[in-house]
């Protein structure tokens, strides 16, 4: 029993939060819903993608599939691990020219040792009206700003407590209010 007590000890972090390791890194290669040119390229970039605990049956946090570049294209948004670097990034995934080419929308540290406090990152579909809600609720002053909304933007999600929006608009990825 007293085991159990120290363990439950050690698995609260310093702020309070329960700790909520990734439950296991995943090779690309085993990942069959994201494409054979996608897994390529996350290979190549040395990326192990993270399988979270409370992640269950086709509900996988670590990757999502939207139109995040226009309406009309078919994107993947993967959230890729290197350990040996202690690099978290997000990659957003659009075929151009008949080939998957990943683009850094985010870039973070991740710390891959057992005892380190781990902060999770995760990836979702933001709609129009998701992204709308979200500026009515937290940043008024933003929806002036707004650019058309006609596709999907990116919510990158951080420790299960706040997120951030990407959105691509006029060549380049705009930050806009997430979950907070």
């Amino acid at each position: 029993m007293r085991g159990l007590v120290v363990l439950t000890l050690f698995a609260i972090s310093a702020l309070g939060q329960v700790f909520n390791p990734v439950a296991k890194e995943r090779a690309p290669e085993s990942i069959l819903q994201l494409p054979e040119g996608v897994r390529r390229d996350l290979v190549n970039r040395q990326c192990v993608v993270p399988k979270y605990i409370g992640d269950v049956g086709t509900k996988d946090t670590a990757y999502t599939k939207g139109h995040f570049r226009s309406v009309t294209s078919v994107d993947y948004a993967v959230v890729c691990h290197i350990p040996t670097r202690k690099i978290q990034d997000v990659l957003v995934y659009s075929n151009t020219e008949g080939a998957w080419n990943g683009e850094i929308i985010s870039r973070g540290t991740f710390d891959p040792s057992p005892q380190a406090d781990k902060c999770w990152t995760t990836v979702g579909v933001a709609t129009a009206k998701y992204i709308l809600d979200h500026a009515r609720a937290y940043a008024p002053d933003e929806l002036k700003s707004l650019p058309r909304l006609d596709h999907n933007g990116v919510d990158i999600g951080i420790c299960d407590k706040a997120s951030i929006i990407h959105y691509f608009s006029k060549g380049k990825w705009l930050y806009l209010q997430g979950a907070d």
